[in-house]
């Protein structure tokens, strides 16, 4: 399998740059002082100095790329009240009391996110379809089954166990082992979601200046002086909102992440009979590999979306991990093998060491980062929460406002991760 899959004019950039191409904004205008400075121009950057802007301070948004260049355009735009562990685990790990405290909250931020859409009038094609996940293991059934009984119990969590018999109702694939559908969940275009969010913050006359590294950071007379070029910026407050391309500028933050790829293929159009056979209801959809993966139709329903990890090491050429992720789809859906690649791209997301949310304050500095794969939703709404945290409000208290936890020696290059990786994909193939 070669060059052949994809199409004579297949690009290498994100599918959802098409319709939300990023916006070329360079670093003119570059203030020498302003009250808050806010490094990052993705979902949690940006969400932040809205709520800053809004509470009546001054702040500026620095971003090394394009904004939005990151995760937060090139995701795969699931919406969902999620986390790396399940309910039942994170019960079993911390007892029930905090169980439902970290759970109760990721709903809240589904929530949220909900809400600012709505109240925006942002357009993104947010469709309320939910999400089926698939069984990659028999065994896989059951422990969905019983987190499902104690998040319907606790949370009152909307959904449904359905056997591998039904499941044709949710995906035309007969390779899960049954799996669960959760009602509630959502797919939407994090292109647009983007260029709504920064649509927002420029009419609060709030400069986002693309282009615009920060090199170093110094502190001086109470406050910091970031340099940015040959400039200078001085602010009396700092929020690093760099996620998965956090650099060794931030090193408190830069040791405390595990950067990783993900990539997404999406496929040329296809015919609303075979959409409607292999997406029905243009369900949000995934599985329970160790290598998740993540997939969806188009928000006009005509094509599919297929994301994961394409290997054990960082695959730069998007050719490479298209056709590693093309294997995996075809497993998937047998009736698509004759079917091309249109695009195909990856991008770096952000772990955490212990796998939760986190957002924090340390040496006077706000960090907000490490979603581990749930920023659409996470990034948003903690980077409203440390919005808050900078205005001093009451309303900025969280359960994830705490320090991102780190290894001794651990310098913010995740070396072990290829052979983790690699243990991971032949644990799927396997089937343990």
């Amino acid at each position: 399998m070669g060059n052949e899959i994809f199409t004579d004019n297949a690009k290498f950039t994100p599918y959802w740059w098409d319709e939300a191409p990023r916006p070329e904004i360079g670093s003119e205008g570059i203030p020498n002082a302003v009250d808050v400075v806010i490094i990052g121009a993705g979902f949690s950057g940006l969400s932040a100095a809205l709520t800053i802007a809004r509470g009546g301070r001054g702040v500026a948004v620095l971003e090394a790329d394009r904004p939005g260049e990151g995760a937060s355009s090139r995701n795969g735009g699931a919406v969902g009240a999620t986390l790396r562990f399940s309910f039942a685990k994170l019960t079993k790990m911390h007892g029930l009391k905090t169980a439902l405290r970290f759970y109760s909250e990721t709903r809240e931020a589904r929530s949220w996110l909900y809400d600012f859409i709505e109240s925006e009038g942002i357009e993104c094609d947010l469709h309320r379809v939910g999400r089926f996940i698939g069984c990659h293991r028999p065994k896989d059934y059951d422990l969905l089954g019983r987190d499902l009984e104690l998040q319907e119990k606790y949370l009152g969590t909307e959904g449904e166990m359905v056997s591998k018999a039904e499941q044709q109702r949710f995906i035309g694939s007969d390779i899960y082992h049954g799996g669960r559908f959760l009602r509630e969940d959502a797919n939407l275009h994090p292109g647009k979601l983007h260029q709504g969010l920064l649509a927002k913050v420029m009419a609060e006359g709030v400069p986002v200046l693309g282009r615009s590294k920060v090199n170093a950071i110094r502190r001086e007379n109470g406050g910091f002086v970031l340099q940015v070029g040959f400039r200078s910026v001085r602010t009396r407050q700092l929020v690093v909102a760099t996620n998965g391309y956090t650099g060794k500028e931030t090193p408190w933050l830069h040791r405390r992440l595990l950067p990783m790829q993900s990539q997404i293929i999406a496929t040329e159009h296809l015919a609303p009979d075979i959409m409607g056979q292999l997406v029905p209801e243009n369900r949000q959809l995934g599985d329970t590999s160790r290598l998740h993966c993540y997939f969806r139709a188009s928000p006009g329903h005509d094509r599919i979306l297929f994301g994961s990890r394409a290997g054990a090491a960082e695959i730069n050429d998007r050719r490479k991990s298209g056709r590693l992720l093309y294997r995996r789809l075809i497993e998937i859906f047998p009736q698509l093998s004759e079917v091309k690649i249109t695009h195909s791209w990856g991008g770096f997301i952000a772990y955490t060491f212990d796998h939760m949310l986190h957002l924090a304050r340390n040496d006077d500095i706000f960090y907000v980062a490490g979603f581990c794969g749930s920023g659409v939703v996470n990034a948003n709404y903690l980077g409203h929460k440390t919005g808050l945290k900078v205005l001093g409000k009451p309303n900025s208290q969280t359960v994830f406002d705490s320090e991102h936890p780190t290894l001794p020696f651990y310098t913010g290059k995740p070396w072990f991760l290829a052979p983790i990786v690699a243990l991971k994909y032949w644990q799927d193939k396997l089937g343990l």
